[in-house]
């Protein structure tokens, strides 16, 4: 074992040792109210596309950004699978999302997107831990700060959300 590699073991074992996995902070958001954040993800699909129409199916990761910080569902981490088309000039898309808070509880995030292709709603189709049986129902609004940084990341951005919650 090298130097460096047994000071990073003795620094990890003291940071474990003085409560560094223990001290994480708990989750405790009201049991209701309005929430606001932006959903980051990054992810990849694959498209079908012919004439002016196209199909992408994807899986994106995310973390969500609450407005103000420390607000509800802030720092989540989600993984989604979707598809958006546009047939005919006529987009759609749908997807669902498992958003995880640090504590490990879990949301199911059923989303549809609008008329246009600019946006959607969501609500709550599942949870567990402090999310089982609670209603949550918001709107994301996509905005046009999407880009590709590499060939193996086919979109990343962030898209405001809002909306309502109740946890039981």
């Amino acid at each position: 074992m090298t130097k460096s590699t047994r000071i990073a073991v003795a620094l990890l074992a003291a940071w474990t040792w003085a409560g560094g996995t223990a001290s994480a902070a708990k989750v405790n958001i009201p049991k209701q109210g309005r929430y606001a954040f932006d959903f980051c993800p990054v992810g990849h699909g694959k498209t079908l596309s012919g004439g002016n129409n196209f199909v992408l199916a994807y899986e994106i990761d995310a973390l969500t950004r609450s407005t103000p910080a420390g607000g509800p569902f802030d720092r989540m981490g989600a993984r989604c699978y979707g598809m958006y088309k546009n047939i005919d000039g006529t987009p759609s898309e749908s997807g669902v999302c498992e958003m995880t808070d640090i504590d490990g509880d879990k949301w199911w995030m059923n989303y549809q997107g609008d008329a246009v292709g600019k946006g959607g709603a969501y609500k709550a189709v599942w949870g567990s831990g402090k999310y089982e049986g609670a209603t949550i129902q918001g709107e994301y609004r996509l905005d046009n700060n999407w880009g590709s940084p590499a060939k193996e990341v086919a979109f990343v951005g962030c898209n405001p959300n809002q909306g309502s919650y109740q946890l039981r």
